[in-house]
């Protein structure tokens, strides 16, 4: 794979995370549509994506059993999500834990991979310990937490990361140009 389809899929996943992200936490406050319907949508939608693009980015990820476990976890919290009347929600909040500290040893792995092919790679460190602390809040929260906390801190992290990308790319596409 070359280094420019790999930044594409960069590019296109921040622009993903960023719709999400503020489809998330805007689109429940502007529109008929409800918080938990929003938060399915986005974690079947970016959970399928996860999954597809790393299939096709296998080649230039050694950590790509860890994204494709990632994307699994967040695809099934939005199919748990979707039948929530007959299941339990608790396990959706405790999948999301496991998703967050998932997603903080993903981008761990993606920052180390990526240090000499994309410029600001040293942020991907803020993000990953940023998904480990909301990780463990979201695991000693356990109990106590309501729904829309998690959809709160995932649409977030949805936010951030797709900035932090959105950054990565365009430092590395345009700043090579100069």
């Amino acid at each position: 794979m070359t280094e420019s389809r790999f930044l594409s899929f960069v590019l296109t996943e921040s622009i993903l995370l960023l719709c999400l992200g503020l489809g998330m936490l805007i689109l429940p406050k502007v529109t008929i549509i409800s918080f938990g319907f929003m938060m399915c949508l986005s974690f079947v939608a970016f959970g399928g994506f996860k999954i597809i693009s790393t299939i096709l980015t296998k080649n230039f990820s050694k950590h790509f059993i860890l994204d494709i476990f990632t994307g699994l976890i967040l695809l099934t919290n939005g199919i748990i999500l979707f039948a929530a009347p007959m299941l339990d929600i608790m396990w959706v909040i405790g999948l999301s834990g496991i998703y967050f500290i998932l997603k903080s040893l993903s981008s761990s792995s993606f920052m180390v991979q990526t240090r000499k092919t994309l410029n600001f790679w040293w942020m991907c460190l803020f993000l990953a310990v940023l998904e480990l602390l909301l990780g463990f809040v979201t695991i000693v929260l356990l109990p106590s937490a309501a729904l829309w906390l998690i959809g709160v801190l995932i649409g977030t992290d949805f936010i951030l990361s797709g900035f932090i990308y959105m950054n990565m790319y365009i430092a590395t596409k345009y700043l090579q140009n100069i």
